[in-house]
């Protein structure tokens, strides 16, 4: 049983080929690039080989059904659950314009109902004081709505006012400020999806900026308690929000939201997924495809002939992004119907591409192929 990957000798200018043994996980070769011609001249000089583990590359696939016919090649389950999440980014990031738009209170109240000085507050940092990025924003659009009036050109604005084309026709194309300060007072940071477990506890009665970092922290947050106590300062002075934050929306986010597992999603993620597809039905057909396709990889589901069924339905009325990785999966049928079937992966060749970058390091870079390979092959 063979495992195949590749491995960059020089980033972004050379490719190698490591062979693994998935009995023993000790690699048995290394090629020097990455063509079919070259894995299928290596396949032939060993019939033995019945098992190929691979991703989805497609130099691999056409090396071995040219070197191996006899052998059965698996996809790894890991890199075709990447590529659907590589497909629905791309779905979500056409319609990032619906991101703009922040998701409704989570407590029960309307927009309507939320006062009207929120976003001024929002234009201010934990200081009170303007945001920088906001202030810009206002004097822009001011100024080059202004020269726009006048008759001037959007080339001779850039000009004057040092600025990019595509800048001048983003603040030229939005008639209210509004519409760009979205982006000026939203920007992500690391406690963004701690917000709303920090107000809850708040409201509880935990006021500990150090018990609440400790809290978030055991929960994946990767910042220190001087953001938190920033975030918790308007609390402190009376400032406390009506409502509960509700989570900010990036094209990750979301796109995580769709391909995780739906038991997994908390009460919030869950109802903001439902309200932004409610919002823009064109992303609820997408998600459900990809929960169908994420469902057959995680629990190595083929019955029924599940995988023929999605990528028909896929390809007659699904959005781009996903035709393109079902005509993809159907050049590629046999090796990811293994995937499902069987419990193959590629785990041992991708821990031993991680070692191969740690003798790299080792060498500085400065060794050539030779030595590179010798050391691979020989290195305990």
């Amino acid at each position: 049983m063979l495992g195949v990957d590749e491995f960059a000798v020089r980033r972004g200018r050379t490719c190698a080929t490591i062979l693994i043994d998935m009995s023993t996980h000790r690699p048995v070769d290394v090629l020097a690039d990455r063509a079919a011609n070259t894995f299928a001249s290596w396949l032939r000089n060993y019939p033995d080989v019945r098992i190929i583990c691979r991703d989805r590359a497609g130099s691999f696939r056409d090396g071995a059904q040219a070197g191996a016919p006899q052998a059965r090649q698996a996809a790894d389950a890991w890199h075709l659950l990447h590529n659907l999440t590589e497909a629905v980014e791309r779905v979500v990031g056409r319609h990032r314009t619906d991101l703009r738009e922040r998701l409704g209170s989570h407590d029960g109240r309307s927009k309507d109902d939320q006062p009207q000085e929120v976003s001024g507050r929002a234009e201010l940092d934990v200081h009170g004081r303007p945001r920088p990025l906001a202030s810009r924003t206002r004097e822009r659009h001011q100024q080059i709505h202004e020269r726009i009036e006048r008759g001037d050109g959007l080339r001779a604005i850039a000009r004057d006012l040092h600025l990019s084309r595509a800048t001048v026709n983003r603040f030229a194309r939005a008639a209210e400020v509004d519409e760009l300060l979205v982006a000026a007072i939203n920007r992500p940071t690391l406690i963004d999806d701690y917000r709303l477990h920090l107000h809850h506890r708040w409201m509880e009665g935990c006021t500990n900026a150090s018990a609440l970092t400790s809290e978030i922290q055991r929960l994946g947050y990767r910042g220190d308690v001087n953001t938190v106590r920033r975030h918790l300062k308007p609390y402190r002075s009376g400032a406390i929000p009506a409502t509960a934050p509700s989570p900010h929306l990036t094209v990750r986010r979301v796109t995580d939201w769709i391909v995780r597992r739906p038991e997994h999603l908390t009460d919030v993620e869950r109802k903001g997924l439902k309200e932004l597809c409610e919002r823009n039905p064109a992303l609820e057909t997408p998600a459900e495809y990809a929960r169908r396709l994420a469902l057959m990889v995680r629990d190595r589901r083929s019955e029924h002939l599940a995988l023929d069924v999605w990528i028909a339905d896929v390809r007659l009325d699904g959005q781009r992004e996903l035709r393109t990785l079902a005509n993809g999966m159907r050049r590629d049928y046999a090796a990811i119907q293994a995937a499902l079937t069987t419990t193959y992966t590629s785990g041992a060749v991708e821990g031993n591409v991680t070692r191969i970058k740690l003798l790299k390091r080792q060498m500085y870079g400065r060794a050539n192929f030779d030595l590179l390979r010798r050391r691979i092959l020989l290195t305990p």
